[in-house]
């Protein structure tokens, strides 16, 4: 169990209560970083842009071996980012209490097609929220995939957690598996790859001839945070709206060439994660929204990316099925 400094025993008591200043915390998070110098002492709530993760170190000092690290999605050869912590205290609290928010009676029998690394921030935070059958390795969805599914789902309700490149590997297969209307699908990652582009209204709308009646959720997140965004549940077939953030999470829009907060325009998304107290507490990503703040947890439309940006995420580890499946059909 994690000894919790001062500061983060405060953020745990806001995610659990409700009750607290977020401005204050943040202060307190910041304060805590610069009485232990080193690099996250010059940051302060400065965001960092996420290209950074992949050139310097930027965890607390010193290293410990018991630290934990977290890195970027991508494919062999290529740079990944890093996120070292102590531990994973706040990320593990936060992500339950917010997944169960959004989604009512989430069901804790998963069948994930998302990364297993120990590596990987996705997958861990899949494992937080019951008990995992693993059917993606290796960027390849498992064969038998469908059985899997039916298989659990004699059991009662389901939670099939996918990136949406394996989502659409999954389709691929011949098969299917019908879900009751308590499970739930969970779609990550972009639509777009390196050499692939998903139609995302068509693979929502291919659910429910291949998956039954389950409700539909978006997930957004990233390594270099320890909160996640999720969109309220939909009916199957229909896609995910807007994207709520958790109240230990704030969300901005920026202009991406003078750094200006907007108020309900586009812009590239900034986060400030109290649940990164002792690493980096604000970042500065590709990806572009709008926001509406909101006291209760800020709202999110996801626009896509920032033109040039590379691109990043869980999906890409899939991509490669993808194609590979596409070829094999064409044949």
């Amino acid at each position: 169990m994690a000894t919790l400094s001062p500061a983060e025993e405060a953020i745990s008591g806001f995610m659990l209560s409700g009750l607290g200043n977020f401005g204050e915390l943040l202060a307190a998070a910041v304060a805590e970083n610069v009485a232990r110098g080193g690099p996250l002492a010059a940051i302060g709530e400065a965001p960092v842009p996420v290209q950074v993760f992949k050139e310097v170190d930027l965890g607390p000092l010193p290293p410990m071996p018991t630290d934990r690290t977290f890195r970027t999605s991508g494919t062999t050869g290529q740079v990944r980012g890093a996120r070292r912590v102590r531990h994973t205290a706040l990320y593990d609290l936060g992500s339950v209490l917010h997944a169960r928010r959004i989604i009512p009676n989430l069901p804790r029998r998963i069948v994930s097609l998302c990364p297993t690394e120990p590596d990987s921030s996705l997958g861990h935070m899949v494992h937080l929220l019951g008990t995992v059958d693993a059917a993606f390795t290796d960027g390849q969805v498992h064969p038998d995939t469908w059985e899997r599914l039916r298989a659990a789902a004699r059991k009662g309700p389901v939670f099939l957690a996918a990136t949406a490149f394996a989502l659409d590997a999954l389709l691929a297969l011949p098969g299917s598996a019908l879900l009751s209307g308590e499970s739930v699908v969970m779609v990550t990652g972009g639509f777009k790859g390196r050499e692939v582009r998903l139609d995302a209204p068509g693979l929502y709308r291919a659910l429910p001839k291949r998956l039954g009646s389950p409700r539909v959720v978006g997930e957004y997140g990233m390594s270099e945070l320890s909160s996640q965004l999720w969109s309220q549940p939909v009916a199957c077939g229909e896609v995910p709206g807007v994207f709520y953030a958790p109240p230990w999470l704030r969300v901005r829009a920026a202009d991406p060439i003078s750094g200006r907060l907007l108020d309900d325009e586009p812009g590239v998304l900034r986060f400030w994660d109290l649940a990164n107290a002792g690493s980096v507490l604000a970042i500065e990503t590709q990806d572009l929204g709008r926001v509406l703040p909101s006291r209760a947890g800020d709202r999110v439309e996801l626009l896509g990316r920032l033109e040039g940006a590379e691109l990043r995420g869980c999906s890409l580890r899939a991509e490669a099925a993808v194609r590979e499946l596409d070829a094999a059909s064409d044949r």
